[in-house]
This record gives C-alpha cells, sequence and structure tokens, in this order.
C-alpha cells in the first residue's frame, strides 16, 4: 500500500508540476501568434487526447516524468502551406526566448503561490530547541533547552531553516554565529566551529557529527507496561525493568530501545537490564509480529508515562506558522527567495565538486517524500510541491542543450553571430545534452537505490 501511495503521489507532483511548465510554454507561444501542435503531459505515446478549437492537440502519455509543447517549425516539418506569422523559427529572437523562459518562470511563480497557500492553510512546526548537546555543539557551550534563534545572520523558525542555514555552511567547513535563547529567556551568541569538522564527514551525517540533537520527550529505558501474551513478559521482564544492552547494543533510553528494536530480524535477542540495583540477563527466543504492521518485529513493551512538566513544555514548542492572505504574500516572496537561493547554491556546489552527487536524488525519492509530506498533511505536501517546483525552474534554467536554458543559450549565440546555427552543430549539442542529461539521471538513479537499501 505504501508503494502504491508513493506512485500515486509521484504522478500527481509530476503531473502539476510539469502540466504548469509546460503551460508557461504554451500560453507565451499563443500570445505571440505562434502555432502549438502538440501539448503533451509525458512522454511516449499518448493515451488520451483531444483537439481544441485552434487545431492544438492536447494529450496526456504514460511516462510521467515530463512533457512537451511541439510547435510549428520549419525545421522540423513542413510549413509551405502555413502563415510565416505561425512558425516558431520565424519569430524574432526575443519571443523565442520568452517562450522558452516561460516554462521555468511559471515554476517559480508556482512555487510563490503554493507558498503563499501554504502560509494561509497554516503549517503545524516545532520551534527549534536543542536536547543534550555533544561533540563540537556541547563544546560551543549549546545546552539541553537552547532555542536556536539566529544561525550565519539567517533568522530561524522551524528545524527546515536549521538544515538550510547548516548545510550550505556544513559543506563549506565555514564557522558560523548562532543566538540561541535559553531556558532562563537570555539571549546569547555562541560560535559553530564547522571547520573543525573532518572532510570525510558527508552532508547527511553533518547534524550527529556536530552534535546537534533536537529536544525530546526525556523517556528512559524503563518499562512502564508490558503485554503478558507477547515475547517481553514471557521472557520473564517485569515493570520497572531498565534496560542496558539489547544484542550487545548499548541503551540509554527510549528512544535507543525502538532505534534496536527497529533494526532487527527475527531470531534470539539477548537483553541486559537492572532490576532493584541488579544487572539481570534473558533471551528471547523469538520476536513478535505487529499485527498492525506485518513487516515490524516488537518486544510487547511501553515506556512510562512521561512528567506532565515534560509534556507541557513539548506542548509549548508546537506552533502554526500561519498569515493572513495579505501578509502571506510577503512571507511567500521570501520563502522562495530563500529556498531559490540555498537551492542556486547547492547546484553551484555540486557543479564544482563541493558538494556531494549523493545529494541528487530520483524519482523514487521524490515518490517516498511525497507519499510522506502528504501523509504529514495538506501544508507538507504544498511546501513539498513548492521546493520540486522551484528545483524544476531551476534545472530548466541550466545552460544544457535539451533544456530550456540551453536553447536560450543558442538563442544567445543566433543574435551575437546574426543568423541561426547551423542544423550540424544544434544536433550534436543536443547529443551532448542527452548524454549529460541520461548521467545524471544514472546518478540519481543510482543514490535512490542505495537508500532504498540502506
Amino acid at each position: 500500500m505504501d508503494a502504491l501511495l508513493s506512485v500515486f503521489w509521484l504522478i500527481v507532483t509530476l503531473g502539476v508540476l510539469v502540466t504548469f511548465h509546460e503551460l508557461g510554454h504554451f500560453w507565451v507561444a499563443r500570445f505571440f501568434g505562434i502555432k502549438v501542435l502538440r501539448f503533451c503531459v509525458g512522454f511516449g505515446k499518448p493515451i488520451w487526447s483531444r483537439y481544441d478549437k485552434h487545431g492544438t492537440e492536447i494529450a496526456v502519455a504514460p511516462i510521467p516524468l515530463g512533457g512537451y509543447v511541439k510547435m510549428l517549425d520549419s525545421r522540423d516539418c513542413d510549413v509551405s502551406h502555413e502563415s510565416p506569422h505561425h512558425v516558431f523559427n520565424n519569430k524574432p529572437i526575443y519571443q523565442r526566448f520568452l517562450v522558452m523562459f516561460a516554462g521555468p518562470a511559471f515554476n517559480f511563480i508556482l512555487a510563490f503561490v503554493l507558498y503563499w497557500l501554504m502560509f494561509v492553510v497554516g503549517k503545524q512546526e516545532i520551534t527549534p530547541t536543542l536536547g543534550e548537546s555533544e561533540r563540537f555543539m556541547a563544546e560551543a557551550g549549546f545546552e539541553s533547552g537552547d532555542q536556536l534563534i539566529e544561525m550565519d545572520g539567517e533568522i530561524i523558525h522551524t528545524w527546515s531553516d536549521v538544515s538550510l542555514a547548516l548545510i550550505t555552511a556544513g559543506i563549506d567547513r565555514r564557522d558560523i554565529p548562532v543566538t540561541v535563547k535559553t531556558t532562563s529567556g537570555t539571549k546569547l551568541e555562541r560560535t559553530l566551529p564547522l571547520s573543525l569538522v573532518d572532510d570525510s564527514v558527508s552532508e547527511e551525517d553533518l547534524f550527529e557529527a556536530i552534535g546537534l540533537k533536537p529536544w525530546v520527550i526525556p523517556a528512559p529505558a524503563v518499562m512502564g507496561a508490558l503485554d503478558q501474551d507477547l515475547p517481553a513478559a514471557q521472557a520473564g521482564l517485569q515493570t520497572g525493568d531498565r534496560i542496558t544492552v539489547i544484542n550487545k547494543t548499548p541503551i540509554d533510553d527510549w528512544y535507543d530501545v525502538i532505534k534496536a528494536v527497529n533494526g532487527l530480524n527475527q531470531g534470539a535477542v539477548e537483553i541486559s537490564f537492572e532490576r532493584n540495583g541488579q544487572s539481570k540477563q534473558v533471551t528471547i527466543p523469538q520476536l513478535a509480529t505487529d499485527p498492525d504492521d506485518p513487516k515490524r518485529l516488537i518486544l510487547g513493551v511501553r515506556p512510562e508515562q512521561p512528567s506532565e512538566q515534560d509534556m507541557a513544555f513539548a506542548r509549548s514548542l508546537v506552533f502554526s506558522m500561519s498569515y493572513g492572505p495579505v501578509a502571506a504574500i510577503n512571507q511567500a516572496w521570501l520563502e522562495t527567495g530563500k529556498i531559490t537561493s540555498k537551492s542556486v547554491e547547492m547546484i553551484w556546489k555540486l557543479i564544482t565538486g563541493r558538494a556531494s552527487v549523493k545529494n541528487l536524488s530520483g524519482p523514487i525519492t521524490i515518490a517516498q517524500v511525497a507519499n510522506d509530506s502528504a501523509q504529514r498533511g495538506f501544508s507538507w505536501y504544498l511546501s513539498f510541491l513548492a521546493l520540486i517546483s522551484l528545483s524544476l525552474g531551476l534545472i530548466n534554467l541550466m545552460p544544457v542543450p535539451m533544456l530550456d536554458g540551453g536553447q536560450m543559450l543558442f538563442l544567445l549565440f543566433e543574435k551575437i553571430k546574426g543568423a541561426p546555427l547551423s542544423e550540424q552543430f544544434e544536433i550534436r549539442a543536443q547529443m551532448v545534452g542527452m548524454f549529460l542529461l541520461l548521467s545524471l539521471m544514472s546518478v540519481a538513479f543510482y543514490n535512490d537505490i542505495l537508500r532504498s537499501l540502506s
């Protein structure tokens, strides 16, 4: 079911983004009087099509990884019976340039609208508050309960803001100033020494490497309740027992218990625990299968109830990031600008080799994240959709043949040369562009497969 939902949300996501992107080309081409032969969402032989009153075929194809707008062009077909005014390559360079630019531009417009709608609807967020700091975070003086307010000159509202501020500075291994509000309400300036992080640490492991941990409700590894029909109770474990080791993995709190059990396969499990100050050990021959999730194994234990004070503090960290329709316009503009700036920076780091190609994601990862964000709520999905729309717009602006940016570059060359580029040159350039795109797609698919297997 999860896989089917992922495929469904992938189709919805790409369908919306590709349709809007191609609408940009379509509408601007129509505005300049260019005849559009086909507007197609998807690749391959159309599975559905119809003609509008202008004679344009509107089609849907089965491979949802793109789309295209086919315009009347003398390089592709006979235009002798058509008005020269309707032929794409007869148009002035600036009009053809705007037709190409319109696709990515519409993706930016869509992202802005999606962010605006997200802020109007409201999005449940958690105030970025630190748990017990380790390694570099601890050395820099960060303490449990510190609320992150500003990082590297950027205002911090959410954990997403923290990730954006850290990822680029972390890649550069650049120390950054951080402003926090302590549990007493005092604002303090601290410096996070990212320059001390080893070069071998990847972007995915940066949070763990610097010792950054979000605050979570304290949950000691003490059993609060056991199901008498499940393995833990049957092996002799009791309420009040504190788990210390599971299959040679040290356990510090209940979150470690969850992590350890999730990593187990069917088979015997050795558990060390403390009872009344004495160390004991039991062996559970076999874990039980979760009746709600056949792929999940369980011990049959639950933690102690957290204190009311901890619960109250946890509730105080949750807030709704929402604005009125007018105020949301400015917030959407700022969010679009911030995400675009960070995305451009990351793309440049990928091109220059300063960021790992492991950051590239393909349709498998997009499908999984689309499904996860949709399950979290409408606003989360809007945020994800806006991010992918911006990414699609930026990628299409890259000066690579086969992409809109490559076609725009050809038009600039034509302007400088004063004559159209040779057909042979364009064909060779398209082949180079196709090779580059296929290479990027191969790397993205490879990364997707590794993530799925890990």
